[in-house]
């Protein structure tokens, strides 16, 4: 059963068809013109970038925006009409100021945006060469406590993005607001949460609607010692009781698993510019069609892969993490262009 999206009031209180929470910031894109590529082992990837200490590097392109997941999230469902407000943390500094400027244009509600005087304000460079990124980050929270929910907070959804140091409240209070309120998540742990594993974050997955990785995090996440089969890897995720794993794997596509079936989507061939925010806004294509039921069935699951198939598609095709998400009807009319092969067993 399809449900309405709109806005709703309750008891003097707004209530949110979804509140994203994690981080938000200001993100300058360049693309360096004449760095020397270098190859070398010790590298992860087996080639890196050099310069000359003290040399000028002139710059083809800069593009200034905002970003951080929580902030990409919230403006991806606000494009996709759902009321949606973004919990994050900002200084009182121009990038702050950015940031809530661009949550007010794009419709998003500001009003959990927390906004603290001795914070600077997240930030980062992110260097465009031959395709790849390699990003330089300032971050200015450093105990993510604040970002707890208020018991009180009334949402449908909530979307945990990547947190760092004091995810521990943040979490506990989006555990009580399930259990309490039967408050949908999504959830996209980052790196500390996957470094701790899943096992020690068993209580939120027990409540968690669906949960997204790629497949590094992944094997990381599950804790398995060498690279297993992706079906391997979702299906232990999924048995801590989720109700819905999704990994996706780079060229590879994107693999889910409810439990009973298992779901592979291909991706859609594209003019890639810059892989910011690809993984930021699958999640949110995927998320957004769940929220449009009342209950998850295979044939939701393979619309969402495809939602998500196109989202992200659109969003690589630019510079930075937002200027391709899509709105539901831009969605839907991506999926009846293209052919988009999802398989399911």
């Amino acid at each position: 059963m399809l449900k309405d999206i709109s806005v709703y009031y309750q008891e003097g209180n707004m209530k949110y068809d979804i509140v994203t929470i994690g981080d938000a910031s200001e993100d300058i894109f360049v693309r360096p013109r004449d760095l020397k590529m270098v190859s070398d082992p010790r590298f992860v990837s087996g080639k890196g970038a050099s310069f000359e200490l003290g040399e000028k590097i002139l710059l083809d392109d800069v593009q200034y925006e905002v970003g951080g997941s929580a902030c990409n999230n919230a403006v991806a469902f606000s494009r996709q009409g759902y009321r949606a407000a973004a919990m994050v943390a900002v200084g009182e500094d121009t990038p702050g100021e950015k940031i809530e400027n661009k949550f007010t244009k794009e419709g998003v509600d500001t009003s959990l945006v927390r906004q603290r005087v001795e914070y600077k304000t997240n930030f980062s460079v992110v260097f465009n060469i031959g395709g790849e990124r390699t990003i330089f980050v300032y971050h200015g929270l450093d105990d993510y406590s604040c970002l707890k929910p208020d018991k009180n907070m009334q949402t449908e959804w909530v979307f945990l993005a990547p947190l760092g140091e004091g995810d521990e409240e943040v979490i506990n209070g989006v555990i009580s607001l399930a259990a309490e309120k039967n408050v949908k998540i999504a959830w996209n742990p980052g790196g500390i949460q996957i470094k701790k594993s899943a096992q020690h974050y068993r209580k939120l997955l027990a409540c968690t609607t669906v949960l997204f990785v790629n497949r590094e995090e992944g094997i990381k996440f599950a804790n398995f010692p060498v690279a297993p089969q992706p079906k391997e890897i979702i299906k232990t995720l999924q048995s801590y009781g989720v109700k819905v794993v999704v990994m996706t794997d780079g060229k590879k596509g994107a693999t889910s698993y409810d439990g009973d079936h298992y779901y592979h989507a291909n991706i859609l061939p594209c003019e890639k510019k810059d892989a910011t925010g690809a993984g930021d806004s699958f999640a949110t294509g995927f998320t957004g069609r769940l929220m449009k039921e009342e209950t998850i069935s295979p044939g939701v699951i393979t619309e969402a892969l495809a939602w998500g198939v196109v989202n992200s598609t659109s969003v690589v095709s630019y510079i930075g993490a937002q200027d391709g998400l899509l709105s539901q009807n831009q969605i839907e009319e991506q999926i009846a262009e293209n052919s988009i092969n999802i398989e399911m067993d």
